[in-house]
């Protein structure tokens, strides 16, 4: 599979937009501050519902275009979920669980995963099990749906430039575990790679961002080259490597990047990018109490109007709390030097016109 990276004349500003499912509107706040702050945004990382995010950004003629294309998306996220059950898939599930189909999805996971840590013996016979679901718990006919009205991949291909995380499957049971063992510090997953949009077929654009947010066993994972990617945020858990996409975008160039996160006390650090100047948003009060691989599960299957209306109003005063000062006084140093600058110029023209005067005065005397 083949990765191109574009390297800018001058100085860009990119912007990484973390996955974390429903908790993406959060990022609709984010922007709307950002713009009211004259930000400027000239490339787009993302993950899992970040990607998606970044795709309506990158799609649009302009930031503000942008911003009120995501906020009209998410509307339409709050009035019509696209949490849809792959009906077939759901009662095998069921069956397999022993459930009734009043039983609501989460608690279909939390007694599923109860009986972890699965034997060694017994584990390569419910992963045959799990992979003949047809084709995953969840279907993802809803996402395509959001993205036959709000993506257009013509304008992707003239827009900003977008790289999303995507993390290559192992089979959705053998993910969750791996995730769930990075999550008590016994190892750590295989990174995610990330994939620059339009460099990929036109046929492979849209499953690279349904890859992207593929959470293991909810959603199937898609056929990209050779192998099979998921949910981009799985690489590199227990710092957030995959989730956080910000290494595509300083080696594209970027010099400064704002970071968006949309998980509580993130262990991704800025630090470990000391050559480029990291502006962080990070939410100032919990988003969601649950801090568990399920709870993450469960936190982004949360849609609801209530929820979303009150992350685009989170994610709005955190990012004026997290950088609103910074860029006003970056830009007003900007301002002060562009100031100094036309002095300098208008200093060097009266100078050459004082000189053309005298050579004038030399000739006449």
């Amino acid at each position: 599979m083949s990765e191109t990276v574009q390297t800018p004349t001058a100085p860009v500003t990119g912007l990484v937009l973390s996955g974390g499912g429903a908790k993406g509107a959060y990022q609709v706040g984010v922007l709307k501050a950002l713009l009211e702050l004259d930000a400027d945004i000239d490339m787009v990382a993302g993950a899992s519902m970040g990607a998606l995010n970044g795709a309506v950004l990158a799609c649009a003629p302009s930031l503000p275009e942008g911003v009120q294309r995501l906020e009209k998306l998410w509307n339409t996220l709050a009035a019509r979920s696209p949490v849809e059950a792959n009906t077939p898939s759901y009662l095998k599930f069921l069956a397999a669980a022993g459930l009734t189909l009043g039983v609501p999805l989460p608690q279909i996971l939390t007694t599923f995963l109860a009986k972890m840590p699965i034997p060694p013996l017994a584990k390569p016979f419910i992963q045959t099990a799990c992979d003949k679901l047809t084709p995953a718990i969840l279907s993802d006919e809803p996402l395509k749906a959001l993205m036959d009205e709000y993506l257009d991949t013509k304008e992707l291909m003239n827009g900003l430039p977008l790289y999303v995380s995507v993390y290559e499957s192992r089979g959705g049971l053998d993910d969750l575990l791996s995730c769930m063992l990075a999550e008590t510090g016994l190892q750590d997953t295989p990174p995610s790679k990330f994939l620059h949009l339009q460099s990929l077929p036109a046929n492979q654009r849209r499953e690279a961002l349904l890859a992207s947010a593929a959470i293991p066993l909810l959603y199937q994972a898609r056929q990209i080259g050779v192998a099979r990617y998921s949910d981009g945020g799985q690489g590199g858990w227990q710092k957030a490597q995959g989730n956080t996409p910000i290494t595509p975008l300083i080696d594209a160039g970027c010099k400064q990047v704002i970071v968006t996160h949309l998980t509580d006390g993130a262990l991704w650090s800025r630090h470990d990018f000391p050559d480029t100047t990291v502006l962080e948003i990070r939410p100032q009060t919990w988003i969601t109490q649950e801090s568990s691989p399920l709870g993450a599960i469960k936190a982004a299957l949360g849609f609801d109007a209530t929820s979303i209306a009150r992350l685009m109003q989170q994610g709005y005063d955190d990012t004026l709390h997290c950088v609103g000062q910074v860029m006003k006084a970056a830009q007003s140093r900007q301002t002060l030097q562009q100031s100094e600058r036309s002095l300098e110029d208008s200093r060097q023209r009266a100078k050459a016109v004082d000189g053309a005067l005298a050579e004038a005065m030399s000739r006449l005397n």
